[in-house]
């Protein structure tokens, strides 16, 4: 039994959970509905709370690794950064840097760095399998880095929680949206629909934020993967270099 939460279940999964159940109280109560959970309750409500709370963040956690990242994400990057940055004909790095970090990936793990690609596949399937390839290539160097290094794990929590906000408030804005255009078509309530409004700015506005600050942590944490991997399969190259002393 697991005796404490981690950093990334309490950044990535309870924050996000909790913050969505109060936004959805104060969406339902401009909708006139009573929301069942009640945030000024005591102990043992406030316990229940957590828990739901966590159990949401792990709902919303679950959407967006499952839908958001991999049909929206990957496809708006183009393929994950880990993977299209080894790519040949991208330019995030340095020719020099990256002719390096393969050749340490052969040497560490004594693989090809080049997909097997028929010579009937076309284009973007050639390079749908260069980037599967690539993923494999990552993977090998993550679980080579381990935890030598807090920063990975940082950028991995962090981009997790960003992508579980990002998800959080496009839910969110497109609820209040629905909620602006019946408060101004259906009910005629400008007061309701102002209020709407102003919730569907401030959540579009918060999923851009969110998006922008998921891209960058998920491209630091594939960036310090691969500086760690290099890094160490360079001093450990160096350190087998050294020529014995004869006694």
């Amino acid at each position: 039994m697991i005796s404490r939460f981690d950093t990334y279940d309490f950044i990535a999964n309870l924050i996000p959970g909790l913050v969505f159940l109060w936004c959805v109280q104060k969406l339902t109560a401009l909708f006139s509905w009573n929301f069942v959970l009640n945030f000024d309750s005591e102990l043992i409500g406030v316990s229940i709370l957590i828990a739901i709370g966590y159990v949401t963040g792990l709902l919303l956690q679950g959407v967006s690794q499952g839908f958001v990242e991999k049909h929206v994400l990957k496809r708006l990057w183009k393929g994950f950064p880990s993977d299209r940055w080894l790519l040949s004909d991208d330019k995030h790095f340095s020719s020099g840097y990256k002719k390096r970090l393969l050749e340490l990936i052969t040497e560490q793990f004594k693989v090809s760095t080049e997909p097997d690609i028929p010579n009937t596949c076309s284009p973007d399937c050639a390079r749908e399998l260069c980037l599967k390839k690539n993923h494999e290539l990552f993977y090998l160097c993550y679980h080579k880095v381990g935890d030598s290094n807090q920063r990975p794990l940082i950028f991995n929590a962090q981009y997790g929680l960003f992508r579980c906000l990002l998800t959080m408030f496009a839910i969110l804005a497109v609820a209040s949206l629905g909620g602006l255009i019946l408060a101004a078509a259906v009910w005629c309530n400008r007061e309701k629909a102002l209020s709407f409004g102003v919730w569907t700015s401030l959540f579009a506005i918060s999923a851009i934020i969110s998006y922008a600050r998921c891209k960058k942590r998920g491209e630091d944490f594939a960036q310090s993967i691969f500086d760690l991997f290099i890094g160490n399969a360079s001093n450990k190259s160096l350190t087998n270099e050294k020529p014995q002393n004869i006694r």
